[in-house]
């Protein structure tokens, strides 16, 4: 028997031994129509030749798909009989275009897959809302997985900020409908993985020792809501990097990163921004002696780099426009499209070196430590060379970036809580180090060292 011709939604492949060509195949299927067919044990030229099928074979193709294809999709898997001979046949669709295999984006034209041009990328994801579907989809939580604290220091940092008018009384449901979060009773996936006390987002922090990242000084799992893991994510980071001691113009002594904080700060957040949610992620820092790692679940669009983003005026791709605007409110996101840019001036200027790559569905931006850094006093805080900054130490740094925060906005960035940070600042204020300038609730900390 015969089956034809292969289609733009028909592809044939011999055998399972093709499986990393048929994902391709059924990425381009998805870009150009949304769905198709594809069968193992057919030549093709249409005639059926028959697929050797262990018990796990069907496990193993349908593994090889959820790891290649993103986002993920859930095709049905099975084992047909045609002429009296076995073949595997995959019927799939999608609908949140465009679709990668192994990082890459491909076109189906006629009967063939051809991977997309940059610009054939850009104009799919321009005419396509890639997170409408997943983000603006309703789960079944509703304000009582929220996390309250979460959301009232986030609306306060956006009032504060100027980027989020003030409603005329507080009320959570009304500010998350305003953000598009909430409907019908119910969170958006947006809004949960935001501000769901369910902590549905996973991070994992980590210290090794050498490069080879066999042996650590420091491990952590967190699982929080996007919002609260972008604070302690920065407070780690900023805790185990080192600090230079830096006259001031007068006989102050100002501390100064070995990373500039600003380029720290875009990475981390970019990294929770663009992270793709709809499959099982981890987001992932990593400090080595010599590089600090920062990982996402979500792949960077096919044929770009951020060095591109960084030298011409492309267009911002989000994969989670929702996400995005929410945290622009609150100025974790500064301006759109201009995160790379900024990233790269700011190590240009402090001669930082910088890499980034893509692999296993996920992207990792890395900052080089020490290579480019040999006139930085390491660890000015302390002999010991692993020594964290303890909390005081933060509190004051943060103060010299911004002396308007509140305790409660203190608390969030360090991951500490409220009377943890108010001990601090009692502390700092007796030590001559901080004064408090105007009321508690208009005024600020003049630093004084």
């Amino acid at each position: 028997m015969n089956l034809g011709i292969e289609s733009e939604i028909l592809e044939f492949k011999k055998t399972t031994g093709e499986i990393n060509k048929a994902v391709d195949n059924i990425a381009s299927m998805l870009n150009k129509h949304g769905h198709g067919t594809l069968f193992f044990g057919i030549s093709p030229n249409g005639e059926v030749i028959g697929q050797t099928i262990s018990s796990s074979t069907l496990d193993d193709v349908a593994r090889k798909i959820k790891e290649a294809i993103r986002p993920m999709i859930f095709p049905e898997i099975k084992t047909e009989e045609i002429d009296g001979k076995k073949v595997i046949r995959i019927d799939f669709s999608g609908n949140e275009k465009p679709y990668s295999s192994f990082g890459r984006y491909y076109k189906r034209v006629f009967d063939r897959t051809e991977e997309m041009t940059p610009e054939e990328l850009k104009r799919m994801m321009a005419i396509t809302d890639n997170s409408s579907y997943w983000e603006n989809n309703l789960t079944k939580y509703g304000l009582e997985s929220l996390d309250k604290n979460a959301l009232k220091n986030y609306y306060s940092k956006a009032i504060s900020c100027g980027r989020l008018d003030p409603l005329l009384e507080y009320n959570e449901e009304e500010l998350l409908t305003g953000l598009g979060l909430y409907e019908n009773g119910k969170l958006t996936n947006a809004g949960y993985y935001l501000f769901s006390s369910n902590k549905p987002v996973v991070l994992k922090l980590a210290v090794y020792l050498t490069d080879e990242r066999i042996n650590f000084s420091d491990i952590a799992r967190i699982e929080d809501n996007i919002y609260n893991l972008i604070g302690k994510s920065f407070s780690y980071v900023k805790e185990h990097i080192n600090w230079r001691v830096q006259k001031g113009s007068d006989t102050s002594r100002i501390e100064k990163p070995e990373i500039p904080i600003e380029a720290l700060r875009e990475i981390i957040v970019n990294s929770f921004a663009h992270a793709d949610y709809r499959a099982i992620t981890e987001n992932e820092i990593d400090i080595t002696p010599t590089q600090i790692e920062v990982y996402n679940p979500g792949e960077f669009p096919s044929n770009l780099t951020p060095q591109m983003f960084a030298d011409h005026h492309l267009k911002s791709m989000p994969r989670n426009k929702v996400i995005l605007n929410t945290l622009y409110k609150s100025k974790d996101v500064e301006v759109f499209g201009s995160g790379l840019k900024k990233v790269f001036a700011y190590c240009k200027l402090a001669d930082i070196k910088i890499d980034y790559r893509s692999d296993n569905g996920g992207f990792s931006f890395i900052f080089f430590r020490y290579e480019n850094n040999k006139n930085v006093t390491p660890n000015v805080n302390d002999k010991t060379s692993n020594k964290k900054i303890d909390t005081d130490k933060l509190v004051l740094n943060l103060l010299k970036e911004n002396p308007t925060k509140t305790r409660e906005e203190l608390a969030n960035d360090i991951g500490k809580n409220i009377r943890t940070i108010q001990r601090a600042l009692a502390k700092l204020s007796k030590e001559g180090k901080i004064k408090r300038i105007g009321s508690a609730r208009a005024g600020y900390w003049e630093v004084l060292l």
